[in-house]
């Protein structure tokens, strides 16, 4: 089959929809440098069945008119469970993706509706659906295993890890910084409204930070990441607290707001001289500090550091605050290239080599749509 020669690629994020369109050669080359949208989508928005194909409109008319006539349209979809690769969307696939909203409430419904929208709009156009979970079809057993009886995990309780096409958007990109470490022993630290921690050997997830659902790990803008489940009982049983604002409080108002009693934002926090903004920032820099070290036990060592995400591109003071609570393992920057965002931002002469990237999560979507995806 040949390569279509535009592609339309779709990102639904936990705040904002953001689309790109590809025209490409005969042979997949990209022809021209990919034209991009964003539209911002509040909470109330997200779970209205009617939004989605005004994403669509409004994200169209910020791109050429061509994009309104893709040949193919590919979908970021945060949780396929144990898929390993981009698949086609069939209405098989829908109902299997459908079953899993529950384990991504913030990602997965919007997403699913932005397809259907898209199948409508194009009913003739192949639509691609490439999983944030799959770029971890590699984890360790150890890694993938949680610590329940043998009887859930082959239910499906089990680890898959989140942030998939961001993750291999910053492999590729430190592949052409620095090839000689894309084999390397790596820690991928992608910090934004959601963030967590990949360990990659041999370009290779192997462990990562979140666990079944995109809730766990390091605390968030708005969720709370690891916590002791004895919260959540505590909060069933004794405060009676009903099971939907049980969720609502850990997946909207934990994390950084829940830190900071106010915005989950780290440039409103970073801008913020207030005492508990300087709690949040100080708290969050060292879940992610501790997290570096965690991923850098399951590789045995760690060679360099990649910083990606709003968080993790934009906010040279959490990088620094991060890399000051690691100084004991050899992690240490330069404050200027830190401070100026560079792609190199470590120290002449230190132990592990740390970069910046700006992860193309849209760049691996339309790879993923010149796939030849399997059903």
């Amino acid at each position: 089959m040949s390569a279509p020669r535009d592609v339309l690629t779709i990102n639904v994020g936990s705040a904002t929809v953001k689309a790109a369109y590809y025209a490409m050669d005969a042979q997949g080359v990209l022809i021209t440098s990919a034209a991009r949208a964003k539209i911002a989508v509040l909470p109330e928005d997200a779970h209205d069945a009617r939004s989605a194909d005004r994403w669509l409109s409004q994200l169209l008319v910020q791109l050429p008119a061509r994009a309104g006539q893709p040949s193919r349209v590919a979908h970021r979809v945060v949780h396929g469970a144990a898929r390993p690769g981009p698949a086609r969307v069939t209405e098989a696939l829908m109902t299997e993706l459908t079953a899993l909203t529950p384990l991504a409430p913030l990602h997965q419904g919007p997403a699913l509706r932005l397809i259907d929208a898209a199948r409508h709009r194009w009913p003739g156009v192949p639509q691609v659906a490439a999983f944030d979970t799959s770029w971890h079809a590699t984890l360790a057993p150890w890694a993938r295993r949680l610590p329940v009886p043998a009887s859930l995990h082959a239910a499906g309780v089990m680890r898959y890890g989140f942030h998939g096409l961001a993750f291999a958007s910053a492999v590729r990109q430190l592949s052409a910084l620095a090839p000689a470490l894309a084999q390397a022993r790596l820690v991928l630290v992608h910090l934004g409204g959601g963030s967590s921690l990949c360990a990659v050997a041999n370009g290779r997830s192997v462990d990562t930070t979140m666990g079944m659902t995109p809730l766990d790990g390091v605390p968030m803008a708005t969720r709370s990441g690891s916590l002791d489940p004895g919260v959540v009982l505590y909060l069933a049983q004794t405060r009676h607290m009903p099971l939907p604002q049980i969720e609502h409080l850990l997946w909207r108002e934990s994390g950084l707001r829940g830190l900071s009693g106010g915005s989950g934002d780290m440039r409103e926090l970073l801008a913020d001289t207030s005492e508990s903004a300087g709690h949040a920032r100080a708290h969050y820099a060292l879940r992610i500090a501790q997290a570096v070290a965690a991923m850098a036990t399951s590789l045995g060592g760690v060679d360099a550091i990649v910083f990606s995400g709003g968080i993790g591109d934009g906010a040279a003071p959490i990088r620094a605050a991060v890399a000051e609570r690691l100084a004991w393992m050899g992690l240490r920057l330069d404050p200027e290239a830190n401070a100026a965002g560079v792609a190199q931002i470590h120290a002449a002469g230190a132990a592990i080599s740390v970069f910046v990237v700006r992860a193309d999560e849209e760049q691996e979507l339309a790879l993923a749509a010149l796939a030849e995806p399997t059903p």
